[in-house]
């Protein structure tokens, strides 16, 4: 899930008008998805009122002719961007050769690669900049080569974004539009002279949904709303943050094409596959390899080398990655304690565990496949000792995969994992209410050991309740469980009651134990 400071605000003014701050539209494709661009174009209204950025794979010793091409296929204004550039509605920016473009507020700007030739990927870096810059934004996969742009659509999805994809089977290059659908998360899958159309009725419905801001909105019908969702997968989310809820829900209704609350609930009741992919909004969210590089830095440091101290070669160091998503934090953290143990003669069981509500991004985790995106992430050295490049892809080592156990696991609901050394849950706690946040910092402090160690995202904090925790890293949101006076029991924290259901879960194929027991292991 996206950030709460990144909260959106819908705009309502009439369709083609220029706003305030135009809703951007990345498109990525290879150099030979020229065809399809203009396709794309020719098929677009010129009065959308958005701003198109088209990023592309270039050569970087050559002239590129791609803003005149494409100049001849609309009548809105075609740039290739030099320096920094206002955006402005009803305009192209195109990317020049050897550089890569960053999206702020309102400017746009072209830089140089920080990454060797080789490495660079200019579309996950500019939708991972328009996911942090705006939480409205549309991705565009086209046809292409290799796999640029799997990973920033996942981070364009959380923001809030929609998502388009050309149909691989009409593709010149299928593997990009394909390892983008893979993803799980692509919101249309269409013929590239369908997409055009597509966005522009997307973008004319944004302007015409009303504001869902604290407020302005049905109290009463989102708690229905809720309610269904509770019914039909089991899931309440009736103490996440009503921002939250309200911008995943408005963009639900972008997609129905639904007018008002009201006429969502109603399609939601009409409509079964609407519960789960409503359920695919509200818990989306987007992990990269040692994300947040300086928190890494600080565990690596300061914390992993210290989880060896005192072990006994039989006694395992125990870690808990809640909310892990598609497993690349679970994995990351496993590649650290494996190059600590190489330091050591004598080396403790590894025992890591990644739980997380999403079934399909679990499934994703246990395959361990990642999109040659990652080497943005993962430097030279670790991608040859702990990856295998299978085509455009890297798949995670077995001597990494082994370490991970991947579990459905609700923090509010299931018994926790206990005895653990160091737990990472981050940006979780931001879209839950005080009452659930506090629940959670208790079920972690009796999850771990004592003076065992917690990492939460950069707005998150274990401060509540009082005496828990203790800060031993301000920007790296890293605490230390303090123990228990003498004498006080250990008590397990009051968990909520589990929620009955219509449906079942979803099998996940592949899984190595049953949730349940993952869960009875982990207690031991």
């Amino acid at each position: 899930m996206a950030n709460d400071k990144n909260d959106r605000a819908m705009n309502t003014k009439p369709h083609g008008e220029a706003r305030e701050r135009p809703v951007i539209v990345g498109i990525g494709a290879s150099a030979g998805g020229v065809h399809a661009l203009q396709a794309f174009f020719e098929a677009l209204p010129v009065d959308t009122g958005a701003a198109f950025v088209v990023v592309v794979h270039l050569d970087p010793g050559s002239h590129s002719q791609l803003s005149s091409i494409l100049a001849t296929r609309t009548r809105m204004p075609v740039v290739q961007v030099e320096g920094t550039q206002e955006l402005r509605a009803n305009h192209v920016y195109v990317i020049a050769p050897a550089r890569r473009l960053h999206i702020s507020d309102r400017e746009i700007s072209s830089e140089e690669y920080d990454e060797p030739r080789g490495r660079r990927a200019p579309i996950d870096l500019f939708f991972r900049s328009l996911a942090e810059q705006h939480t409205d934004g549309f991705a565009v996969i086209l046809t292409g080569a290799g796999s640029d742009g799997a990973v920033g659509v996942r981070a364009v999805k959380e923001a809030g974004g929609i998502i388009l994809v050309q149909d691989p089977s009409e593709a010149d290059y299928p593997s990009m539009p394909r390892a983008a659908i893979e993803t799980g998360i692509a919101d249309f899958i269409l013929p590239v002279h369908e997409l055009g159309t597509c966005l522009a009725e997307l973008l004319h419905k944004k302007d015409s949904i009303p504001d869902l801001d604290e407020g302005n909105f049905d109290e009463d019908m989102v708690r229905r709303i809720l309610a269904h969702e509770r019914v039909r997968t089991g899931h309440d989310f009736s103490k996440y943050k009503r921002s939250t809820i309200l911008r995943r829900i408005a963009r639900r209704m972008q997609i129905t094409k639904t007018d008002d609350l009201s006429g969502y609930y109603n399609f939601l009741r009409e409509n079964n596959e609407e519960a789960d992919a409503l359920l695919g909004d509200l818990l989306i969210s987007v992990t990269t390899f040692f994300r947040d590089g300086d928190a890494f830095d600080s565990l690596k440091d300061n914390v992993i080398p210290r989880l060896f101290e005192g072990k006994e070669p039989s006694e395992p160091i125990r870690v808990w990655v809640a909310g892990c998503a598609t497993g690349e934090e679970a994995y990351s953290l496993g590649i650290l304690l494996l190059e600590e143990a190489s330091r050591h003669d004598i080396r403790p069981p590894l025992q890591l565990f990644g739980s997380d509500l999403d079934t399909k991004a679990l499934a994703i985790a246990r395959d361990g496949i990642y999109p040659a995106a990652i080497e943005a992430d993962v430097n030279e050295e670790r991608l040859r000792r702990f990856f295998a490049r299978e085509g455009d892809r890297y798949r995670v080592r077995r001597e990494v995969r082994d370490t991970v156990v991947f579990a459905v696991h609700d923090l509010l609901k299931d018994p926790p994992f206990s005895r653990i050394d160091l737990i990472s849950c981050r940006n979780v706690l931001i879209y839950l209410d005080r009452e659930l946040q506090q629940q959670i910092c208790s079920t972690f402090h009796y999850s771990l050991n004592p003076y065992g160690y917690l990492l939460l995202g950069s707005a998150e904090t274990a401060e509540s309740p009082p005496g828990l925790f203790r800060m031993t890293d301000r920007k790296a949101r890293i605490y230390q469980a303090m123990p228990q006076p003498e004498g006080k029991p250990r008590l397990m924290p009051r968990l909520l009651g589990s929620v009955g259901h219509t449906e079942q879960r979803p099998h996940v194929q592949g899984a190595p134990l049953s949730p349940r027991a993952v869960l009875s292991e982990a207690a031991l």
